[in-house]
């Protein structure tokens, strides 16, 4: 259970406002991620860990779930924002009558593993006028359920409470107040003054404000992720668009593992009002597998090689029975439950905390792990005979259970069924296998393999399509196709020019499409509510027509796409068709879908311009 405080939670005056989803902008530690809203304030933020209870979460309760804000005293104004280029640093500009100011936020980042910093740093500069400025520091510990006491102190203010402990420090001079349950103050400035501010989570009392080294860190900060943003191999028509797509995917890595998580957040809502809210703060297998491919194609091989391993540690551990999601150290994630502390993203209830998925059966998740470790190879990487045993009984297994219906990729909250996109990627498993093992000379019963690789093509084609038209269908027995079914081509099943592909994309097309938008599927799923256009099948569905050789179709679908991203150039996971985005924020698997339409769009215009190069072969999923 979440504790309890013993004082009654209490809003600060004046609480904070809710955003549009996707105007937030994101900053991280590679332990844990922040998201800061147009106008200044930390609207959420948990440590230590991604996945760790809150300390901000007015971005699901403005009036219970505690915020950080520094903003122009007015709050009215124009506001203009963008992240310092290559980085990860985050300006956010506000002016009024009275004057404008550029609040900088960032986490620090060193050149090391192994040191755990879990601070913020907010720079605030005066660039025109003489503004005045409001500072409120509102901690809510354990998902707004706590209300921490505070301390003011020479250095600063600290937070403690049930949930645990935050300090704010600051210069002495800053007349900032306590105010019972929270901290504001109003400072007036002059042109060209600044004045930083620093949280420190886990704080046991306040530290002075000199003692963070902000001006160094910060110019440590920049020159690291410029230097990371400087190796990706990129250089196609996109650079910007994947450079921002891959910086943010590096934001949701979680170092001390290798893992990433899915996104940052639980239970951003996949319709406003609904109840379809999950907790994404964990590492699915499938992102992980997609990431890797990301990586790869981006250059960034140390970084895709080490989400192999931690992958491939899993599996050391789990023998077959590969779960879905694991927490970001590789254990199991909490048992899924609601949150009655928070009201949820404009009334979105229940917010929810841990993923039932954690105990559903997804058998695409081996024809994935088999592509890693494919890809790994091709990469220079060493697949032992020791893992060779292990990857071969992850074929042996999807070759047992391909025919077994299962949840499939979407996560179907009902009975399981035999999803096509399930069933060709158990294909992909014997695929994969058939391919790596006998590349590199290892035992296998290869013969066999491939008799059940033909049986699960056969059974698919003949079972798997719709009564009308041809078409392969989102399961078998259904009337209509899912958006997953893009992927095919890139799986090596079909041949994006197959006849019973084409089809499949026309059905797609008719019942799934709203330019530029995808749904994933429109048959009935067990929950109430619905949901938005789903952001990576529209992708997908770029990636699907640049490998069919319609390149101008699948650009400008792409360019319609992308400019429908958040102003800082993110994504969540679902769009409505205002253009509002839906779903945790940013969400990974929107991002690696972008890169890989890029990489594909790329290459088929390449193809287009230069002519196809000897013995290329096409990446694999």
């Amino acid at each position: 259970m979440v504790p309890q405080a013993r004082t009654r939670t209490r809003p600060a005056a004046p609480p904070a406002r809710v955003h549009p989803i996707e105007s937030y902008g994101l900053i991280g530690n590679n332990r844990t991620a922040l998201l800061v809203s147009p106008r200044g304030s930390i609207d959420w933020a948990a440590f230590p860990r991604f996945d760790s209870p809150t300390v901000f979460a007015a971005l699901l309760d403005p009036r219970r779930g505690g915020y950080f804000s520094i903003d122009l005293a007015s709050g009215r104004g124009s506001v203009r924002r963008h992240y310092v280029p290559g980085t990860t640093v985050l300006v956010t500009e506000l002016a009024d009558r009275s004057g404008s100011i550029a609040l900088e936020d960032f986490c620090p980042e060193i050149d090391s593993d192994r040191v755990l910093m879990s601070e913020v740093h907010r720079r605030l500069l005066v660039r025109e006028g003489a503004p005045k400025v409001a500072i409120t520091f509102a901690p809510r510990f354990a998902y707004g359920a706590a209300t921490p006491s505070l301390r003011r102190s020479e250095h600063g203010i600290l937070a403690r409470g049930a949930g645990g402990s935050i300090g704010l420090s600051f210069d002495p001079d800053e007349r900032i107040e306590l105010a019972g349950d929270h901290a504001r103050g109003e400072l007036a400035l002059q042109p060209g003054e600044e004045r930083w501010f620093v949280l420190s989570a886990g704080a046991e009392e306040v530290t002075p404000l000199g003692s963070f080294h902000a001006v160094r860190r910060r110019r440590e900060t920049e020159r690291l992720w410029r230097a990371w943003a400087r190796r990706m191999r990129y250089e196609g028509r996109w650079r910007p668009e994947v450079e921002r797509s891959a910086l943010t995917l590096k934001t949701l890595f979680y170092r001390p593992s290798g893992a990433m998580v899915a996104a940052p957040t639980t239970s951003l809502p996949e319709a406003i009002g609904g109840r379809r809210n999950w907790d994404y703060r964990f590492c699915w297998v499938r992102d992980t597998v997609l990431a890797v491919r990301a990586l790869f194609d981006l250059g960034y091989t140390e970084e895709a090689t080490d989400f192999v391993y931690w992958l491939l540690d899993i599996l050391e551990h789990e023998e077959v029975h590969l779960k879905v999601l694991y927490a970001v150290d590789g254990g199991a994630p909490p048992t899924e439950r609601t949150v009655p502390s928070l009201h949820g993203y404009r009334g979105s209830r229940p917010v929810r905390v841990g993923n039932a998925a954690r105990d559903q059966v997804q058998h695409d998740l081996y024809g994935g792990v088999l592509a890693v470790a494919d890809l790994l190879e091709q990469h220079g990487g060493v697949v032992s005979l020791d893992l060779w045993w292990q990857l071969r009984r992850l074929v042996e297994y999807a070759a047992r259970v391909w025919s077994e219906p299962d949840h499939g990729i979407w996560e179907v909250r009902g009975p399981p069924r035999h999803y096509v996109y399930s069933k060709a990627m158990s294909w992909a498993a014997l695929d994969r296998g058939i391919d790596l093992g006998e590349r590199l000379g290892y035992p296998a019963p290869f013969d066999r393999w491939r008799r059940t690789r033909a049986a699960i093509a056969e059974d698919v084609l003949a079972r798997g399509r719709t009564a009308r038209g041809g078409a392969l269908a989102w399961y078998y027995g259904a009337n209509g196709p899912d958006a997953s079914l893009l992927r095919l081509p890139i799986l090596g099943f079909l041949a994006a020019d197959d006849p019973v592909m084409v089809r499949t994309a026309d059905a797609i097309e008719e019942s799934l499409v709203d330019e530029p938008f995808v749904r994933r599927y429109r048959l009935a799923d067990g929950l109430a509510g619905g949901e938005g256009y789903f952001l990576p099948c529209a992708f997908w569905r770029v990636a699907y027509y640049a490998r069919r050789g319609e390149r101008g179709r699948a650009r400008r679908i792409f360019e319609r796409l992308l400019a429908r991203a958040g102003p800082l150039g993110l994504y969540g996971e679902e769009i409505d068709a205002k253009g509002r985005h839906l779903g945790n924020f940013p969400q990974a698997f929107t991002h690696l879908a972008l890169i890989t339409a890029a990489t594909e769009l790329d290459r088929a215009l390449d193809v287009r311009e230069r002519g196809p190069a000897a013995g290329s072969r096409a990446p694999d999923a």
